[in-house]
């Protein structure tokens, strides 16, 4: 069922992908071994597929192609891990992350996406809306979903969710489900999903917007960040930089990357503290001394609190 959907992964994916049949469900590997990631996908109804993402890349450019395709094609994200972002007009670009949920329309989400943290996890419900119409009626007969995405494309194309109880409680169920009943289970929770958006109103979005220029400023930050490691840099600094506002400068970083400016670079500098420890090649004064700390104990502590180990007790 469905081969007309997973045919389109042809027009898509520029990318080598295997598909790989396992009993109910199919699983995509996205590049060489799967060195992209992979998506575990099932047909739950004519026209839709459900499919659970794990991605690991640093350009999605290397993965997609961003084309036009002839369905009319919805898709809804939930994002459990990471952060995913996607044009919404010819200058502004919108960012979800961890338990938010989206409904769009795919050639709006195509148009220009990334994965800003070079990695993702989550899932994804894609439909192909005249075909799935007349099904999904002999489980919702008020729900008409042609009417539904010509509402959606008649608005901004695209409704974003930010995480609440109601979503997860409709979602998180879906990540953690038994074996033996999965597939029945995902078709009753998309049947939920679809009733749950039939009655979301399409109101003026009241999510933060960023223009391309400030994706570019913000980027542009980051490499700085991360740059020069041992370096100690300001707000006022890289504001100053940019020519942008210290206040539009921290709103913005935490919009793309989710988190404070400095938190996000005291978490990139533990991290690829680790990575230079595993590597055997540095001892602990020498890591601690690249990644920007004054003293080795003042590291060790650091680490300890956001690894919950000493660095001395990495393996390597």
């Amino acid at each position: 069922m469905n081969e007309n959907l997973y045919g389109l992964f042809d027009d898509v994916l520029i990318s080598n992908f295997s598909i790989k049949d396992d009993g109910e469900k199919r699983i995509i590997e996205l590049g060489d071994d799967g060195e992209y990631g992979k998506l575990e996908t099932y047909s739950l109804f004519p026209g839709i597929i459900l499919s659970f993402i794990n991605m690991n890349v640093d350009n999605i450019d290397n993965v997609f192609v961003e084309t036009k395709i002839n369905p009319r094609l919805l898709e809804i994200n939930h994002c459990s891990n990471g952060r995913y972002s996607y044009a919404v007009d010819d200058d502004k670009i919108m960012y979800f992350g961890k338990g938010d949920l989206c409904v769009s329309i795919y050639d709006l989400t195509k148009t220009t996406s990334d994965f800003p943290l070079g990695y993702y996890e989550g899932l994804e419900i894609f439909i192909d809306v005249d075909e799935a119409n007349e099904h999904l009626k002999d489980y919702i007969p008020d729900f008409d979903l042609v009417e539904f995405y010509e509402k959606l494309e008649d608005s901004k194309g695209y409704v974003l969710i930010r995480a609440n109880e109601k979503i997860d409680h409709v979602i998180g169920e879906l990540y953690n489900v038994d074996e033996r009943i999965k597939r029945p289970y995902y078709k009753l929770k998309c049947i939920e999903l679809l009733l749950f958006f039939s009655i979301v109103k399409f109101t003026a979005s009241e999510n933060i917007q960023l223009s391309k220029r400030q994706t570019e400023i913000v980027e542009n930050v980051k490499n700085d960040l991360i740059g020069d490691l041992e370096s100690k840099i300001t707000i006022d600094q890289l504001a100053d930089r940019y020519g942008i506002s210290k206040t539009t400068l921290k709103n913005c970083f935490k919009e793309v990357y989710g988190k404070p400016i400095f938190k996000w670079r005291k978490e990139y500098r533990l991290d690829y503290s680790l990575s230079l420890i595993e590597s055997g090649d540095y001892n602990i004064s020498q890591v601690s001394e690249m990644v920007g700390y004054s003293s080795p104990s003042k590291f060790s502590q650091a680490f300890k609190d956001y690894f919950g180990y000493l660095p001395s007790e990495v393996k390597k």
